[in-house]
């Protein structure tokens, strides 16, 4: 991840899916739609609206989709694509609007 954030234009979410690519059993794409559907599931306690990430954040985000990775014997970029296309279609209003409170 220091290496590639080095890189001009670089952000975490670029770096995250350049290692998505190189090694999808391990990572899997930092993406708006996945980082707020664990919000909304309680995996990550930050960061809402799943933008602006840090290091940080992502190492938590990473420990979440491995920790269900291993306990359903599924590649990590499995579980981030099925929390992207849960997102999808639960989503309401547009991707961007702020996010709803916790109940």
């Amino acid at each position: 991840m220091e290496h590639l954030l080095a890189l001009d234009g670089v952000s975490v979410p670029v770096a995250s899916a350049i290692l998505t690519l190189l090694h999808p059993r391990r990572y899997g794409v930092l993406d708006i739609r996945a980082w707020q559907m664990l919000y909304a599931m309680r995996g990550v306690d930050a960061n809402p609206a799943g933008r602006g990430f840090t290091v940080g954040q992502w190492l938590r985000y990473l420990e979440t989709l491995r920790a269900h990775a291993r306990r359903l014997r599924v590649p990590v970029r499995a579980v981030e694509y099925t929390l992207f296309l849960c997102h999808r279609k639960r989503q309401r209003g547009r991707l961007y609007d702020p996010p709803r409170k916790r109940r």
